[in-house]
This record gives C-alpha cells, sequence and structure tokens, in this order.
C-alpha cells in the first residue's frame, strides 16, 4: 500500500458516496445514467469474487464489502426507489456496445484462462469504458449540476491516482500490470476534456457545467 493507491481509493469511495447522498437527500436521480451505475456495479460483482476464495487484509475485505453494498443501493436508488425520475430517454446509450467487445477482449487478453481471471480481467476492462454512458448523457442534455460533476471528478481523480500508483510500484517494486495500466490510461483519456471543462466553469461558481449539444 502506497499513498496513490489510499488516495485513489479514498477518491473512489467519495465519489460513490457523493452520488448516493446525491440522490437520496435530492429524492431524484435526474441527470444520474443508470446505465452506467449498473456496469459499475458489474465491474465489482466481477471483480471482487475473490472474497469467497481469499483473504488479503481487512482493509481490502472492507472496502470491497462497502463498494458493493453502495454500488448496488445506487442501482437499486435509480431503478426502483426515486424511478419516477430517472431520464430514459436521455440515457440511451447502447451499452451492449460495450459489454460485448470487453467479454470478447477478456478472453482473448488475459493472465490465465481460468474463470475467476477471465471476470477479472472482464471488471478491469470494463471499468475503463463504464463512464461512457454517464458522459454521453451529460453531452446529450448539455449540461449537468455541479453535484453530478463533483462525482466525475472525484471518480476520474480515483483513476488518475492509480496510474500514479502503478508508476510507483513499477519504480519501487518493479511489478507492472500490463492490463490494468493500460485499461487505466484509457479511462483517464475519456476524463481529460471533462476535467478542463471542471476548473473552468465549476470551480468557477457555476451551479451548472454546460456543454455544447450535439448536432
Amino acid at each position: 500500500m502506497n499513498i496513490f493507491r489510499l488516495s485513489g481509493d479514498v477518491c473512489h469511495l467519495v465519489a460513490i458516496i457523493i452520488l448516493f447522498l446525491k440522490i437520496w437527500r435530492s429524492k431524484s436521480c435526474a441527470g444520474i445514467s443508470g446505465k452506467s451505475q449498473v456496469l459499475f456495479a458489474l465491474v465489482f460483482t466481477t471483480r471482487y469474487l475473490d472474497l469467497f476464495t481469499s483473504f488479503i487484509s481487512i482493509y481490502n475485505t472492507v472496502m470491497k464489502v462497502v463498494y458493493l453494498v453502495l454500488a448496488y443501493a445506487t442501482v437499486s436508488l435509480i431503478y426502483f426507489r426515486f424511478r419516477n425520475s430517472y431520464d430514459s430517454e436521455s440515457d440511451s446509450f447502447r451499452v451492449e456496445f460495450l459489454l460485448v467487445p470487453v467479454a470478447g477482449l477478456s478472453f482473448l487478453e488475459n493472465y490465465a484462462f481460468t474463470p475467476l481471471e477471465i471476470l477479472w480481467t472482464f471488471s478491469i476492462y470494463l471499468e475503463s469504458v463504464a463512464i461512457l454512458p454517464q458522459l454521453f448523457m451529460i453531452t446529450k442534455t448539455g449540461e449537468a449540476e455541479s453535484i453530478t460533476t463533483h462525482y466525475l471528478f472525484f471518480l476520474g481523480l480515483y483513476r488518475a491516482l492509480y496510474l500514479a500508483n502503478w508508476v510507483w510500484r513499477y519504480h519501487v517494486e518493479g511489478f507492472f500490470d500490463q492490463i490494468a495500466v493500460v485499461s487505466g490510461v484509457v479511462q483517464t483519456i475519456f476524463y481529460c476534456d471533462f476535467f478542463y471543462l471542471y476548473f473552468t466553469r465549476v470551480l468557477r461558481g457555476r451551479g451548472k457545467m454546460t456543454l455544447p449539444m450535439p448536432v
């Protein structure tokens, strides 16, 4: 464990809590992509199956359980408790265009051709693109509430810090995880334009971040 990974875990947890509390307190999931949240829940489910097969540490186990619980709690708020506020028309990204290639790639590029390893690889690849339905929704509607942008900022910061974690581990431990690093780079790239808008618009005090409407 190093400071970059620990900071990344904290940012990841903060992002998930921000989103959950936003929905719970406002009693609305307006502007939130339910599809992205389902994909993230699938990421955690396929990645943390090792909870049943191995024990690493109390910290590791607790964080995995918290991620799983919050992910499914958020999905339940969107699709059940506050479903009347869910904008399904704007949340129209075709997730099959992500799931099919990711599933195929996880069978072709992995470290071991075993069920748990393939599912872990699937989760890594899927996480790198799971945010796309949310970004697509923001682009389609043309704006995002500040609390939603804070969620996205901490999610992007989590990935950036994990890249620093991989650099640190490579130089200090000689450890390099090609699948995780490449997927992390891809995911961070998706956030780059958002980061620019976040710093130039949201942090200047605007209530919402507006984006150019698609033609």
